[in-house]
């Protein structure tokens, strides 16, 4: 990096720091455990875990080095390609410094309301990179797919990163069930199958395999006929987690993907070696 871009990360540094400025004002008037984790219950949420002050804030700290690390090391192999980098980082590093400072100082502070407020930061921040990851693909990838369709898959990946954080926030208005969310996923997988049918070839959407990135025909054979195994398992996964008892929706779950993964590579390898006996 240039001398300019090290003074673009100093504040970076500060950040990471902040929660340790605020744990050492406040030491003397800490209490001697804070909570560290919460889950859902029939009440809504609750402390389920506690840890030390000065453990909170040295696990959080840890997370954010290291998400800081992965991400400026990701742009210095993308030199300029990836500008939006940065302003994500400062994102996720302010989001883990308010989650330590309001637990650390915060021992008042309404449970409801601050989970709340991080499972809508959360969704935020995801929602923000897979926009950003999105827009970079479509950019680069030289529309490997109908425009439309892919703002499809675009919308859809948004829908299904935040139904299950918004539903988690009703919960405690029983709108959260052990189907709702597999069966929102079962129906994207049927969706994005549908859409695939005629992906050309690329290196970021559609069936990926050593096979099916070696040769174009082998591609485009096997995107076509698995794109509608995918279709059929996950409708059918889907109508199973409608009528089925709950304890099988996990197992469908692993299922079908399963199936997905392993029929497309046993398929492509089975196209590749017969066009390679030819």
């Amino acid at each position: 990096m240039k001398t300019n871009d090290w003074l673009r990360e100093l504040p970076f540094v500060l950040l990471i720091a902040l929660p340790w400025m605020v744990f050492l004002y406040l030491a003397d008037s800490l209490p001697a455990q804070v909570p560290s984790h919460y889950s859902i219950s029939s009440n809504g949420w609750v402390v389920d875990s506690w840890m030390s002050p000065s453990g909170f804030v040295t696990t959080t700290t840890l997370v954010t080095l290291f998400l800081y690390l992965v991400m400026t090391v990701s742009a210095y192999f993308f030199p300029g390609k990836l500008p939006w980098l940065y302003y994500f980082k400062l994102a996720l590093i302010l989001f883990f410094d308010a989650i330590a400072i309001c637990t650390i100082a915060g021992s008042n502070m309404d449970i409801t309301m601050f989970s709340n407020l991080v499972m809508l930061g959360s969704c935020a921040i995801i929602n923000g990179f897979v926009f950003w990851l999105f827009k970079y693909v479509k950019k680069v990838a030289k529309e490997p797919i109908f425009p439309k369709y892919y703002n499809i898959i675009w919308a859809g990946t948004h829908f299904i990163i935040t139904l299950p954080l918004i539903l988690i926030i009703f919960s405690r208005q029983n709108w959260v069930g052990h189907r709702t969310i597999p069966q929102a996923v079962l129906l994207f997988f049927a969706v994005l199958a549908n859409l695939t049918y005629n992906v050309k070839p690329n290196r970021f959407i559609g069936i990926r395999t050593p096979w099916t990135l070696a040769d174009e025909e082998i591609w485009r054979k096997t995107n076509r006929v698995c794109s509608k195994w995918f279709f059929i398992v996950s409708l059918a996964g889907f109508v199973i987690s409608v009528f089925a008892p709950e304890q099988w929706i996990p197992r469908v779950m692993i299922i079908v993907p399963l199936f997905c993964a392993g029929s497309a590579m046993i398929y492509s390898y089975w196209l590749y070696k017969k066009r390679g006996s030819m």
